[in-house]
């Protein structure tokens, strides 16, 4: 890992041209220049000053790790939703930011650097200092009952402990349909020009004007994994097949496929 310069401190202050106010929920990019809207996105790591394990981007066994973290409005931190994952509730005093981790750790954040592209972090915790930096990817959830990464969104990556009936599965089926339709929804709000699934619980192929599914023999083991084993996955595997095989209204004025996959997504979960 190379070692990170000290970067001066920006903030950029939000300013307005115009009395009328905008919806939140139309905000692009361009619109977000205050740091609390900046910070409230999904960051993915790019390089680390003294990492620790959890901090290093790899591949296991197939499997991509990619180290990042998504800071919500309502106060909930996830930790690494590509790597190993952790999560948390935080409070921000301008750049002192405190974490409570549901393990029982404590850790301190403090942002060394704020802009539309970067977040270099200083992070204390086991008596471990780190430097985290880390790129935007443009993402906005203003309201946290459709953040994907939710403690809510997010439980269906969780692995169960028992096997679950047919009507778990297909459950957890549908908050993975419910995800990426909020995830795609979260990169379109914020003006990001590409989309990244790397490191995700993934099982789709994406295209414009259509939506595939990962061949069986080269399936996403992380999507395998979220189920209680093997067998649990396959049945999963058919149900979202099922799924997919059924008709669509796709709008065909709309050009950007990721607007358009968004909402034929809606239309998969209610239909499963």
């Amino acid at each position: 890992m190379r070692k990170l310069p000290l970067l001066l401190l920006i903030f950029l202050i939000q300013c307005s041209t115009s009395n009328k106010k905008k919806d939140a929920d139309m905000m692009t990019a361009a619109d977000r220049k205050d740091t609390a809207s900046l910070l409230y996105q999904y960051w993915t790591l790019s390089d680390a000053d003294h990492p620790m394990g959890r901090d290093i981007i790899d591949k296991q066994d197939g499997k991509d790790i990619l180290p990042g973290i998504v800071f919500m409005n309502n106060g909930e931190l996830l930790e690494n939703p590509g790597g190993e994952t952790y999560r948390a509730t935080f409070t921000r005093d301008g750049v002192n930011i405190s974490t409570q981790y549901e393990n029982g750790d404590k850790g301190n954040y403090i942002i060394k650097v704020l802009n539309k592209d970067t977040l270099l972090l200083e992070r204390k915790l086991k008596d471990q200092t780190s430097d985290l930096f880390y790129s935007a990817t443009n993402t906005w959830w203003p309201d946290i009952n459709t953040n994907p990464f939710s403690k809510q969104n997010f439980a269906w990556t969780i692995k169960p402990k028992q096997p679950e009936s047919d009507d778990q599965i297909r459950e957890r089926c549908r908050d993975f349909v419910r995800f990426y339709q909020y995830y795609l929804e979260g990169y379109k709000r914020g003006g990001a020009d590409r989309v990244s699934f790397v490191g995700l619980p993934n099982a789709f192929n994406w295209y414009t004007g259509g939506i595939g599914l990962q061949k069986d023999e080269s399936l996403n083991p992380k999507w395998k994994d979220v189920f209680y084993n093997n067998d649990q996955a396959e049945k999963a595997y058919a149900m979202v097949l099922h799924m997919i095989l059924k008709k669509y209204k796709w709008d065909p004025k709309e050009n950007d496929w990721v607007k358009q996959s968004a909402a034929v997504l809606k239309q998969m979960r209610d239909s499963l």
